[in-house]
């Protein structure tokens, strides 16, 4: 009798971790990476006219955030002693989110983008307000200085010379916005 108890409660345990993994796999290990189109109509920026601006599009809880906090707070402080203003849209609280997006201006994603495509994501304007960028900040769930697809655009922005790049299919680590 003690070894068929003990046998039951060996499978029930059993059961329990295989119900558990499937769980877990459901709920948190997805498949992140997708194809996106990105697709941006121009919009005032968040700040007045004057210098290049970059909005964060930050979901909180977001697992494809990981990859790019350590990115984002580097070139945050990076690009913003050289006159670039940030905010950030997407979660509207700022629980969950990294220190450098708290510290952020928030601004609601406009009506017209309604479909953005996901988070985490960028939008670029230059100084004089016109829409420059709308993307991910890489190709894929990591981003650093030799990987992003934006420091190339606030470089070529900061020195003048005109960008456009509002319209864009890629494979990028994005999760939807709440």
């Amino acid at each position: 009798m003690r070894r068929i108890l003990v046998g039951l409660l060996l499978i029930s345990w059993l059961g329990c971790l295989v119900w558990s993994f499937w769980w877990f796999e459901g709920q948190y290990v997805k498949a992140f990476e997708r194809p996106a189109y990105f697709s941006a109509e121009n919009v005032a920026p968040p700040f007045p006219s004057g210098e290049v601006q970059v909005l964060h599009v930050w979901q909180a809880g977001c697992a494809c955030n990981g990859g790019h906090e350590a990115y984002l707070v580097n070139m945050t402080e990076r690009f913003a002693q050289q006159g670039v203003k940030f905010a950030r849209a997407g979660s509207a609280s700022s629980d969950g989110l990294p220190e450098a997006l708290k510290k952020l201006d928030y601004w609601s994603i406009p009506a017209q983008w309604v479909n953005w495509p996901g988070a985490p994501a960028v939008a670029i304007w230059d100084a004089s307000g016109k829409l420059a960028y709308v993307g991910p900040y890489s190709d894929g769930a990591h981003c650093s200085r030799d990987s992003s697809l934006i420091e190339p655009v606030i470089k070529t922005l900061l020195a003048g010379r005109p960008v456009n790049i509002v319209t864009q299919d890629t494979v990028a680590c994005l999760c939807d916005l709440e």
